[in-house]
């Protein structure tokens, strides 16, 4: 099975990335909406006591209620999140969302170490410091991600 996921598309990030980067988010969940492919977000809860900006982003399409905390950036660090994976028999994780020198990156390089295929929708993946984010795309590349260009 094939799925979306979110990666860190809140309140307290989202105003750091380009114009636009909400928009096209918006557009692959819609897109995976039509395609019935389940959408997964997940959202970055920071140090305990501190909740404030982590909700998720105002105008984010939220069509699912696969909603998983992380604190650390990488995503299966969040077990219930790994377990519903297999729950499901995902093999495919498109993804987008924001750090994608980050979160994105480690992420993603987890999931293809675990086996998933892992689709990287470059128009709807933010990155703050574009210059260091081509490292770590080409690491993704190189690890086996497709980079797949999405136009709006």
């Amino acid at each position: 099975m094939e799925i979306l996921l979110v990666i860190d598309v809140q309140e307290k990030y989202i105003g750091f990335y380009r114009e636009g980067l909400l928009d096209a988010v918006n557009a692959r969940i819609d897109e995976a909406k039509k395609l019935n492919l389940p959408i997964v977000y997940i959202r970055n809860i920071g140090l305990p006591g501190n909740a404030s900006g982590y909700e998720l982003a105002c105008g984010l399409n939220v069509e699912s209620g696969l909603v998983f905390d992380k604190r650390f950036p990488d995503a299966f660090t969040n077990k219930e999140f790994a377990q519903k994976l297999k729950e499901m028999d995902v093999d495919t994780i498109d993804v987008v969302g924001v750090d994608g020198r980050c979160c994105v990156f480690r992420t993603v390089m987890t999931a293809i170490e675990q086996g998933f295929g892992v689709k990287l929708y470059l128009d709807a993946i933010g990155a703050r410091q574009s210059r260091f984010y081509e490292k770590e795309l080409q690491e993704m590349k190189a690890a086996g991600a497709e980079c797949v260009e999405c136009h709006f």
